[in-house]
């Protein structure tokens, strides 16, 4: 914008030394004055709320919310994501997305997570949660809006995630609908590309969890799931495993 400081109507040569001047002259340069003192105070007022800032003004806590504008044409360089740390949680658990991006928690018994705070419909949203399962008997249920690539998430039944081993499990989520529809990435597990465990699969049936495309390994046999448990049907295939 323009200021709206005028110098132009402040008189530099008045009053004109050795002579007799009109207080008026001096009244009108003092009342411009102080109209541009006041165009002055309000411009820099208007800055100090508005204008993104490398720290703090004096006095003041910085605070950089741009208040959901948009930034455009802009280059970025050493970007961090915030992390928060939920904590050790049980039960149902709610993630805020006001938090950040990058949430962490650790399991103290199964939990059932619910997100909050997702941008407007029409806004892509992103959120990374690290899962510390302290326990295979831990399962992490997702919301019901969880509903697009959920059959790619390993050991998912029912929106219901059985873990193959204790450890650290990333996910992450998408929406661009405010949370109506949500997506799931399982993006990184213990063991080899998340999708791998290590040990006997006991039945060709399998068990609760059990998804199409999970594999396993013994000493003996190398087993793949072709097909989602459903209680009876023999979803798991094994090949022998040959030295050479």
């Amino acid at each position: 914008m323009a200021s709206s400081i005028n110098t132009g109507n402040i008189d530099g040569a008045y009053p004109v030394a050795g002579q007799d001047n009109s207080s008026q002259g001096f009244r009108d340069n003092f009342t411009n004055i102080k109209t541009n003192f006041g165009y002055a105070k309000s411009e820099l007022e208007d800055l100090q709320t508005k204008a993104v800032l490398k720290a703090g003004l004096t006095g003041v806590a910085l605070d950089n919310d741009m208040g959901g504008n948009l930034l455009y044409n802009v280059e970025i360089s050493q970007l961090a994501m915030s992390k928060y740390a939920a904590g050790v949680l049980a039960g149902s658990v709610s993630l805020d997305y006001a938090n950040g991006y990058y949430q962490t928690l650790t399991t103290s018994a199964s939990i059932t997570l619910a997100f909050t705070n997702f941008p407007a419909s029409g806004k892509h949203a992103e959120m990374a949660v690290a899962v510390t399962v302290a326990s295979v008997a831990h399962t992490v249920t997702l919301p019901a809006a969880c509903t697009v690539g959920v059959n790619t998430v390993p050991g998912i039944l029912s929106n219901v995630i059985t873990f193959p081993a204790a450890g650290q499990y990333l996910l992450k989520f998408t929406t661009d609908d405010n949370g109506t529809t949500i997506a799931v990435e399982y993006a990184q597990a213990p063991g080899i590309a998340g999708a791998i465990k290590f040990g006997t699969i006991a039945a060709a049936i399998g068990s609760a969890g059990d998804t199409k495309g999970m594999v396993s390994i013994d000493a003996d046999y190398i087993y793949i799931c072709s097909a989602d448990y459903d209680g009876s049907t023999a979803v798991w295939k094994r090949v022998a495993v040959a030295t050479w």
